[in-house]
């Protein structure tokens, strides 16, 4: 999946000559082979640099025609393209942010005006003081902007979509009828720190946030785009105040969520899942559709669709509770069996 032009900018082309000179890395294959775009070893297409990192699968990097940053253990193992590049490097994903950054760069959010000439706004739609509008974004029929709401470069708002006062958006292609809450921020970077040969490198971020019709995000949330590919949140989600969604979540159609939610990189959310207040999900799991999650439960791997678990880590509910009362029959004080036959202080005084 190439990168969207309507948020990103390819700046140039590398060539794997270039590029291992750079990184100090070793070459095989084709030196020329040349590089305009970035993406995920999961979906790379032509003419893009991707990385895949030590203990990652890569089936699909063998039909690669272009880059690939990774360990010398990979490279032991897999055959070529022709025509593509190996750049071994000790530390691949910290290789590639530094490399990525020369191929593509983010569309600025900063407008030289309030509302930029080329953005695209509807009639109907209402823009409150204080309103930022980016170059090339498109504003839906009955849209309302609240005071001092930052709308990036390419963001997309369906008809009839409400966002609050403060509110961010980038990067993001929202859907009809939704509502954005005040202070939340869609679209920022995500978590990804990779280690370097100097310390921890910020991973660049090249995907997007959709939304799909009738997603309610309450105030304060914030939502990350994908780091490739998109973080999405389906129909019907409805999110409470104060939630996060990290990068390349996938939320399933009408999945709720109360207050303090937060669901790390890359979960997979099955339809109509329901989440407690400040539940915390490990990264790579997958909750089941139905599946609900009582509050302060941490899954820590994936639950079954239709089951009710609770817990820190999350276990089902029904398990819990019997470890519960266990516990508490545990932890009650223990009446001595001399102690049941002595007199009790009454019993001395009646005597």
């Amino acid at each position: 999946m190439s990168t969207d032009t309507r948020f990103y900018r390819r700046v140039g082309s590398l060539n794997a000559r270039e590029i291992s000179g750079e990184l100090d890395g070793e070459l095989a294959g084709n030196p020329a082979c040349s590089v305009h775009d970035v993406a995920s070893h999961t979906a790379p297409s032509a003419g893009t640099l991707i990385f895949v990192g030590a203990g990652e699968k890569a089936d699909l990097p063998e039909a690669h025609e272009g880059i690939i940053i990774g360990p010398a253990a990979l490279r032991e193992t897999m055959t070529l393209r022709d025509g593509s590049a190996f750049i071994v490097h000790s530390h691949p994903r910290a290789a590639f942010a530094r490399i990525a950054a020369q191929l593509v760069v983010p569309h600025t959010r900063m407008a030289l005006a309030a509302i930029d000439p080329s953005a695209s706004i509807a009639a109907s739609a209402v823009i409150s003081a204080g309103a930022s509008i980016g170059a090339g974004a498109r504003i839906g029929d009955d849209c309302q902007i609240g005071p001092n709401a930052v709308i990036g470069p390419g963001v997309e708002i369906g008809e009839r979509t409400h966002v609050g006062a403060c509110a961010v958006i980038g990067f993001a292609l929202i859907g009809r009828e939704c509502r954005i809450g005040p202070g939340s921020v869609l679209g920022e970077a995500g978590f990804g720190l990779a280690p370097g040969p100097d310390g921890l490198v910020e991973l660049p971020h090249f995907g997007r946030v959709v939304l799909g019709d009738q997603v309610r995000i309450g105030a304060n949330c914030t939502i990350d785009r994908g780091m490739f590919g998109d973080t999405l949140l389906r129909t019907g989600v409805k999110l409470d105040n104060l939630c996060h969604i990290a990068h390349n979540v996938d939320v399933g159609e009408h999945t709720l969520m109360a207050a303090f939610a937060g669901v790390s990189g890359s979960v997979k959310i099955g339809r109509g899942a329901q989440f407690g207040g400040r539940v915390g999900i490990v990264d790579h799991v997958n909750i089941g559709e139905g599946a609900r999650l009582a509050a302060n439960a941490s899954p820590a791997w994936d639950v079954p669709a239709g089951e009710t678990w609770a817990g820190q880590p999350a276990q089902p509910i029904r398990s819990w509770l019997r470890e519960l009362a266990i516990l508490k029959r545990m932890a009650a004080p223990k009446r001595r069996a001399v102690d049941a036959g002595k007199p009790s202080v009454q019993d001395k005084t009646d005597d």
